[in-house]
């Protein structure tokens, strides 16, 4: 079958299209965990997403968030946040990095972290967790995720609450951890 001129002019061009969409995909998934910047992961950590946890009282809260860290501290947790690249624009109209965001929450910069742009927040908290055994803070259902992360059909691997009345509330039983 012979292919119009226009096509056999292009060809070479959606090839080189097609290569670098292909380097770019793996460079991606090559990067290393976003997450945690110290030595270790805290004993106790729970995964806590940010950009969710955030809005458990309605706007965007940074103050909502932090009683939320603390009403998990207060249990004997280690929370490691991870927030979407837009979050910063939520809280202060403008890009907010770890080092940025963790004095808003209360938290240490090594247990904060900002996905860069273009990554989707969902995989990261996901894979983070998943690797290290975690459980995760957010009223989001991860539906779209589940074949993926089959633990996360495991019941209690997603904590969710919600932020009413000047009292953050689980909607289930928060355990504290064991010394």
């Amino acid at each position: 079958m012979m292919m119009p001129a226009e096509l056999l002019i292009l060809l070479p061009a959606l090839i080189g299209l097609g290569v670098l969409l292909l380097l770019r995909r793996r460079r991606q998934s090559a990067r290393p965990d976003p997450v945690i910047h110290g030595p270790a992961i805290p004993r106790h950590a729970i995964v806590v997403d940010g950009s969710n946890v955030m809005h458990w009282g309605g706007a965007a809260s940074a103050k909502v968030l932090a009683l939320v860290l603390r009403a998990l501290q207060a249990k004997g947790y280690a929370p490691i946040v991870i927030f979407d690249a837009s979050a910063g624009y939520r809280l202060a109209d403008r890009y907010l990095d770890a080092s940025a965001l963790s004095p808003l929450i209360g938290l240490p910069a090594a247990q904060v972290s900002v996905v860069d742009k273009g990554v989707i927040a969902d995989s990261a908290i996901l894979r983070f967790a998943a690797q290290h055994r975690l459980r995760i803070v957010s009223n989001d259902l991860y539906r779209d995720w589940r074949v993926q992360f089959p633990h996360l059909r495991r019941k209690g691997a997603v904590l969710r609450g919600r932020y009413d009345a000047g009292a953050v509330v689980w909607n289930a039983r928060l355990k504290p951890v064991r010394a």
